[in-house]
């Protein structure tokens, strides 16, 4: 049988109310309408739900048994349009989010302060793993999106956007050590604080010193790129890291002259094209996209401004990308 849920509401709202012209009044619709709705009905199910007498409308006992699962029903549906309304204002929801440890410092702090200011009925989780793992979730449903800076991922089933690009480099204390470094081939003769091999920077950072006819032997490999700014700062050695955060964490480290030769990063935020992003998260992005794009406005103004590039070192780092 094809179910007509207004026909069901229908005879809801004439069962509680006993009378049509009540029912008329809260449905917004004529007693004649009303009538053929209710014989509609019982057409469909081949039965009589209601005795029409002087009093109004009384239910038949297949009426009154047939009404109690109506009235459950339809509360059941009702609670399901308000718990989908709270979920589309926001009132309610999870966002799951990959992305380094790095990259939320960097890009995702501010963005959830702010978010978290105006939602704070989402929740915000975030899973901090190797961009391999993160991408794996990505594709099992186990995360709305993941925020990442490797453009050599082949998946046909993720969209990948590019929102940014963050600025890296060798970094040094100068208090133990000084830029006399015009080569790859020099870097060697300092003690290099690295990422492991496996590592999104290593890989890039890898490929630009062979370009170079050099092959990068580091004294230290750490897994973290803020190591490789704590043990820069205490004098262990020479680090590449990104130049943002090595910055915002240490503001006495210093640039190599040679950072003019290495590009910068690209980083990219990855959706499951099968899977659709919730309220929650589609909001997120709006409002990350947002604040990159400020950020960016702000360090043009700041140029046009003429202020030096020190005097916006924070900002120097982004790149944006504005689709």
């Amino acid at each position: 049988m094809n179910v007509d849920l207004e026909l069901y509401r229908v005879f809801y709202v004439v069962a509680k109310n006993k009378h049509m012209t009540k029912a008329s009044e809260e449905l917004h619709i004529s007693q004649p309408a009303i009538s053929q709705s209710i014989k509609k009905l019982e057409t469909q199910l081949g039965g009589t739900l209601f005795l029409r007498s002087n009093k109004g409308m009384q239910l038949t006992n297949e009426g009154k048994m047939f009404y109690e699962y109506v009235k459950g029903a339809l509360e059941l549906i009702n609670n399901a349009e308000n718990e989908f309304t709270s979920f589309k204002d926001l009132s309610k929801g999870e966002i799951k989010i990959g992305c380094s440890t790095t990259l939320t410092k960097i890009i995702l702090l501010e963005v959830i302060k702010k978010f978290h200011q105006d939602y704070p009925g989402i929740s915000i989780n975030i899973t901090n793993d190797l961009t391999s793992n993160l991408i794996n979730d990505l594709k099992l449903g186990k995360l709305d999106f993941v925020i990442f800076n490797e453009s050599n991922i082949k998946e046909t089933n993720l969209h990948l956007e590019k929102i940014t690009e963050l600025k890296q480099g060798f970094i040094y204390n100068p208090n133990y050590f000084k830029d006399d470094i015009n080569t790859f081939e020099d870097l060697n003769r300092y003690p290099l604080i690295l990422q492991k091999e496996s590592s999104n920077s290593r890989k890039p950072l890898n490929s630009i010193a062979l370009k170079n006819n050099t092959v990068l032997i580091p004294k230290m490999e750490v897994v973290s790129q803020e190591l490789v700014t704590e043990f820069t700062n205490i004098g262990l050695g020479i680090g590449f890291t990104i130049i943002d955060l090595a910055k915002r964490n240490y503001s006495n480290l210093k640039e190599l002259k040679i950072n003019k030769n290495i590009p910068n990063i690209n980083v990219y935020l990855g959706v499951n094209k099968s899977i659709s992003l919730t309220f929650a998260s589609s909001t997120f992005i709006k409002y990350l996209k947002r604040w990159l794009k400020a950020n960016h406005l702000l360090l043009i103004s700041l140029i046009y401004l003429g202020l030096s590039i020190l005097d916006v070192n924070i900002l120097t780092s982004f790149n944006i990308v504005i689709s």
